[in-house]
């Protein structure tokens, strides 16, 4: 990797995209020189190298596929250089907007960037710590597919600041919650260990997936029942395009099943 960096003779606070050189997939490959290092990152889901290139790097001839970089470098995630602010891109504003997602950015409770190179609205994925660890990207132009993750950590996306959590489909509509409650997307992903551990953290939780997930649901539902009472909800919309009386009262049945407010002793299969 540094024989091709020598090659490319990147100057210092520069950056450049170019095909990926492990895995071979156009223009997903992007390195970054700050001045010191290269931080460089494959944006293919399924090559994700990532790593930094310093100077007391011996020469390294690497193979397709090869693992390139240690335990400790795989768990970051460089940003690159080229994702913009969403607030300065009138189509990711635009959709921000559209998505109910635009107040969760602007009152800091989501990082939301714009991947100009891609046409992604892109929503940093962070840890309990608050590091950046992943980033998912909408397509606002119609490009498939319409989520992309660029990188493999996964961890939930985490929005809100209640003690109210709901496990939604995607990031924005974990946004679209953060009024009301703390939406988490499990970005397509199984439940986790993991997942249930940042779960088991807050008092009331809900499961609102869409009705083409209600197999799904239903089993998250039933395996976080077994460690605090959960909520199973059935979506009538897109939690993106309801109103937010409507995401104000899909948060209530959650704050009233776990305080005994509702006189029944549903299992989390029942339907609302």
């Amino acid at each position: 990797m540094k024989e091709l960096f020598e090659k490319l003779n990147l100057k210092p606070n520069t950056s450049i995209r170019i095909d990926c050189p492990i895995c071979f997939n156009r223009n997903t490959f992007s390195a970054f020189h700050d001045g010191n290092n290269v931080l460089y990152n494959c944006f293919h889901a399924d090559c994700n190298t990532r790593g930094v290139s310093r100077e007391k790097l011996s020469k390294e001839v690497f193979k397709r596929k090869e693992k390139i970089i240690t335990e400790k470098e795989e768990e970051k995630f460089f940003v690159p250089p080229n994702w913009e602010n969403a607030k300065f891109n009138v189509d990711s504003i635009n959709y921000l907007r559209k998505s109910k997602s635009y107040d969760a950015m602007n009152l800091g409770l989501a990082d939301i960037r714009y991947d100009k190179n891609l046409a992604r609205t892109v929503f940093l994925v962070k840890d309990e710590n608050g590091n950046i660890v992943d980033a998912v990207g909408r397509s606002i132009n119609g490009m498939k597919p319409k989520w992309y993750r660029y990188g493999k950590s996964r961890y939930p996306f985490i929005c809100g600041t209640s003690k109210t959590a709901i496990i939604v489909e995607d990031c924005a509509s974990a946004c679209a919650l953060s009024r009301f409650a703390t939406g988490i997307a499990l970005l397509g992903t199984s439940l986790l260990q993991k997942h249930i551990d940042l779960i088991k953290q807050y008092d009331r939780v809900g499961v609102a997936l869409d009705r083409d997930a209600t197999q799904k649901a239903t089993a998250i539902c039933d395996e976080l029942n077994l460690v605090m009472n959960t909520k199973f909800l059935i979506l009538e919309d897109d939690i993106k395009n309801m109103d937010y009386d409507d995401i104000k009262n899909l948060v209530d049945k959650v704050n009233k099943k776990a305080w005994g407010w509702m006189n029944d002793t549903n299992t989390s299969s029942k339907h609302l």
